[in-house]
Order: C-alpha cells, then structure tokens, then sequence
C-alpha cells in the first residue's frame, strides 16, 4: 500500500516522520522519497526498528541544507 504525502496544518514540526518529511520535500508519495533517501534526501537522524514498526525522523533543517534553503535566504532562481 502507498502512503501518500500529507502537509500538515500550520506549520512544519522540527522533526519529521516519513509521511511528513516526504510532503515537505515535495514528493508526491513516501516511496517516491525514500527511493531518493541517501542520494537527494539525507538519511534519517533517527532509525529504530524493523518492518511495520520501523521508525524514520530527519531534521526539518537537514532536509532544507539538500533543498538549498538557509535560514533567512531562500534563491529565488532556485524555485
């Protein structure tokens, strides 16, 4: 079964589960993201477990360094 992205209302926690850090990253679904984990995404600053109670978390900040996002500064040519 795919699990599709959500974003999620409000605002982005600083810490993102698989569902969550694939929406911020803007993949349409986890799969699409976690196919590209190690190559355009980073690795998960936290992985536990194995199977159906796997857990993943990447930093919020992680993921916007491989977006070429800083703080503050955002390259308007890169949108």
């Amino acid at each position: 079964m795919t699990k599709h992205a959500e974003i999620p209302v409000g605002c982005w926690p600083a810490v993102l589960r698989d569902e969550f850090a694939a929406a911020y990253a803007g993949e349409k679904t986890v799969d699409a993201f976690l196919s590209r984990v190690g190559t355009i995404w980073p690795k998960p600053f936290i992985e536990t477990g194995t199977g159906k109670g796997k857990f993943r978390a990447w930093r919020k900040i992680d993921l916007d360094q491989a977006i070429g996002v800083t703080a503050g500064n955002v390259d308007p040519e890169a949108w």
